[in-house]
Parts: C-alpha cells; sequence; structure tokens
C-alpha cells in the first residue's frame, strides 16, 4: 500500500515538471520565419587581361558584403576577400598569385549581410593568351590572301578582325586554326588585319586581350594590260617590248616568251618597281615570230606571289632587207623569210620620214623594183602577211626607221648606196 503511493506521488512530480517545461518552451506560433539569405545568381566573366579577370553577378537582397575566393582546379580555394562599399559592388576583379595567360580559373562567391553567409556559387573564368609571337602572308592573288602566325598557348581559337584600315576594320569570324584565307578582295589592294588569340571555358564569354597586327595584307595586281611590240631592229635583232604599268604594290615583273608552236624559250624577271618595258636580245627568236606575256609578283614571306598573266600577245617582225643594182633605173630587193609568212608586201617612200606607199606582194623572198631614178633618194621595207599565229593570220607591223633600207642609184657604180 505505501509503496503505490510512493508511484502515483512520483508521477504526479514528473507531471507538474513536464508541464512546466511545456510551459517554458516558445510557442511555434509566436516564432519569426527563418530568413535564408539567397546565392548570388549570375556570376559569370565579364573582362580579362593576361593575368586577371572581372567577375561580375546579380545583387543580393539584404547584402552587406562579398566574399570570394579562388582556386586552378576548384578544390582547393584560397585569397579569401570581402567586397566593400556596403553589398553595392556586384562584382570583382582577382589576380591570384601565379596566374598565368591562357588559363582556366575558377572564382566562388558568397553573399554576407553581417551575420550568415549564402550558399557560394562558381564561376569557372579564363586569362587572356598572349598575342601570337609572330605573323606572316603566305599566299595571295588578285581576290584572296592567306595569313598564318604562331599558335598562342592556351588559345582555343582566334578572333580575325579584318577591313580596309585598323579605323574601318570589323570582327569577322573566329577560326580553330593559326591561318585564314581572306576572300572577296579587290586586286591590287592593301588591308589591315588583326588576329586575337581567345580562350573560351564558357558559352557566354571568350578571354582576349592583346593581338599580332599586319597592317599590310597585300593582294596581287590584275592582268597586265597594253602589251605591245615597242621596237625590233632585225639587223640586230634587238627587241623592246611594253605594257601598261598601273600596279600599286608590285615588286617586279614576270615575262615569258614562246615560239609560235606555243614552246616557251624564256623566262625574264625583272626586279624592281613601276618597271614597264623589257629590252633583250635572243637568238631563238631572231626573225621569228614568238607570242609573249606578261605578270607583276609581289615578295611575301621571301616568296613570290603572281599577279594574273596577261592575255598572250603577238610579235612578228618586218623582213631583214638588202638590195643589189640591177640597172641605173632597178634593184634588186631580197630578204630573210619570215617563218609561216604567206607572201610579202614591198612599200617604198621617196624621202626620209615620207609616206610609204605599197610597190607590190609576192610570195618569193625577193622582188625587183623598176623606173627608179638615179641620184635619187628611196626607202622600203618589206611586210611579212599572213603569218599563222595564236589561231590566227596575222601581219608584221613597221616599228624602226632602221629596218627601213635607203636606196641610192649612181649611172657609174655598179653597187647601191644603202643605209
Amino acid at each position: 500500500m505505501n509503496k503505490m503511493i510512493k508511484i502515483k506521488k512520483a508521477m504526479v512530480a514528473f507531471a507538474a515538471v513536464l508541464a512546466m517545461s511545456l510551459m517554458l518552451l516558445p510557442s511555434v506560433k509566436a516564432d519569426a520565419a527563418v530568413t535564408v539569405l539567397a546565392a548570388p545568381k549570375d556570376a559569370k566573366q565579364t573582362i580579362s587581361t593576361e593575368t586577371a579577370v572581372r567577375v561580375s553577378w546579380s545583387a543580393v537582397p539584404g547584402a552587406t558584403a562579398y566574399v570570394y575566393s579562388y582556386s586552378s582546379d576548384n578544390k582547393t580555394y584560397t585569397g579569401e576577400a570581402m567586397t566593400g562599399n556596403g553589398g553595392k559592388d556586384t562584382f570583382i576583379n582577382v589576380a591570384g598569385a601565379n596566374w598565368a595567360a591562357g588559363n582556366t580559373y575558377y572564382v566562388k562567391v558568397r553573399a554576407f549581410d553581417g551575420t550568415k553567409y549564402s550558399e557560394a556559387v562558381v564561376a569557372t573564368v579564363a586569362t587572356a593568351p598572349k598575342a601570337p609571337a609572330t605573323m606572316t602572308q603566305v599566299a595571295a592573288d588578285n581576290a584572296s590572301a592567306t595569313v598564318s602566325w604562331a599558335a598562342s598557348t592556351g588559345a582555343t581559337g582566334y578572333l580575325i578582325r579584318f577591313g580596309a584600315t585598323q579605323a574601318t576594320a570589323k570582327d569577322i569570324q573566329v577560326v580553330k586554326t593559326t591561318s585564314v584565307k581572306l576572300t572577296g578582295l579587290s586586286a591590287d589592294s592593301a588591308y589591315y588585319l588583326a588576329v586575337y588569340p581567345i580562350r573560351q571555358v564558357t558559352t557566354s564569354f571568350y578571354a582576349s586581350e592583346n593581338c599580332v597586327e599586319n597592317p599590310r595584307v597585300l593582294t596581287t595586281a590584275p592582268a597586265v594590260k597594253g602589251l605591245k611590240l615597242a621596237s625590233w631592229d632585225v639587223k640586230s635583232n634587238i627587241v623592246t617590248l611594253q605594257w601598261n604599268n598601273t600596279a600599286k604594290y608590285e615588286n617586279g615583273y614576270q615575262i615569258e616568251i614562246y615560239k609560235a608552236d606555243n614552246k616557251l624559250v624564256k623566262t625574264y624577271n625583272i626586279y624592281g618597281r613601276r618597271a614597264k618595258s623589257k629590252t633583250f636580245i635572243l637568238k631563238s627568236v631572231k626573225n621569228t615570230p614568238f607570242q609573249y606575256r606578261v605578270r607583276t609578283y609581289t615578295f611575301m614571306n621571301g616568296e613570290k606571289q603572281y599577279g594574273a598573266w596577261s592575255d598572250l600577245a603577238y610579235a612578228i617582225p618586218q623582213a631583214n632587207v638588202s638590195a643589189a643594182k640591177v640597172s641605173n633605173n632597178a634593184v634588186k630587193l631580197s630578204w630573210t623569210k619570215v617563218p609561216g609568212a604567206k607572201n610579202y608586201t614591198v612599200y617604198r617612200a621617196t624621202k626620209e620620214g615620207g609616206k610609204f606607199k605599197k610597190v607590190a606582194t609576192t610570195k618569193k623572198a625577193a622582188y625587183t623594183v623598176k623606173n627608179l631614178k638615179t641620184y635619187k633618194d628611196y626607202y622600203f621595207y618589206v611586210k611579212a602577211n599572213r603569218v599563222s599565229i595564236g589561231g590566227k593570220k596575222r601581219n608584221s607591223t613597221k616599228l624602226d626607221e632602221q629596218n627601213d633600207i635607203y636606196v641610192y642609184i649612181q649611172k657609174y657604180d655598179n653597187s647601191v648606196t644603202t643605209d
């Protein structure tokens, strides 16, 4: 009986203590809601140099500062620091210890309201690669140019900025290789090119700072125009070819000489800008029709880049004429045959610089001119006709007075004076 009374007294005491404890606990309804500080949003890289980055984010309501640190492996973070300005600054400039150009790093950011921290967010960032050490134009034609450059460590691509001048240049493309072919250009023109190595580790930003430049990317000249046979002394075989020189950026010219059967017999290279003629003596074309063409060249990376060839032009010599007295009123003109000529036309003038008139046309390599007068000046030349060259029948053109033969007949002299 006494034992039961003791148990009841103990239970009453426990209940009293429990009730008192419950009275001391705060009511759930009376509790204020727990405030959770939001993590920064949209943390991303916005600026890069070769050794530093800027990370920006959206402001967090209630934040009085932001705490950040950085890492090279997204595991171990160092350099923890806090922004100032009462939480108004929503960006940081970070230059990590021993950061190098063209690398990937990580920046962790947390909001802070004076008593508690938010969850951290991590921004993947990259430092800008160093500019390529060299750039070289390696090829060109009259509508395109190809440029290559040294690789930049850490670059994932190269931004191409291109235009007629530096002031008008625009970003036109990103390439993955260390060369670019620029097309749709104007002939014989100079352009500005800059190549920026980039490192892209997110879809929203690529790191880039410095570039390598070439302010003189060139195209080659268009086809040379105005080719002509300026002179051909058939006795000495001295030939002069001419063409129009309109190129602005050429370093020289190349000339190819072909026989009438299209066999290449000689190539001449003329170094120097503004050339517009070539004089030569070439045994293989002596008194023989030939073809020729001309193009410019420009040195790029020590190699010649050639402009477009001109159309083929044609050179047909006048006949090389000699004269012999037949009588006091006649001379026989003889000449070396011009290969391919179907016939020849003899022309005569009666004074130096006078107008030549046709005397006769013959298929032979000689002709006797009659009805001349003694002690009178005569001048003759012979034109080769219907020479087959370049798919057409062509005639020689009178070019030089030195190809004319001067005739002066004296009664008591069996020879004639010639010049």
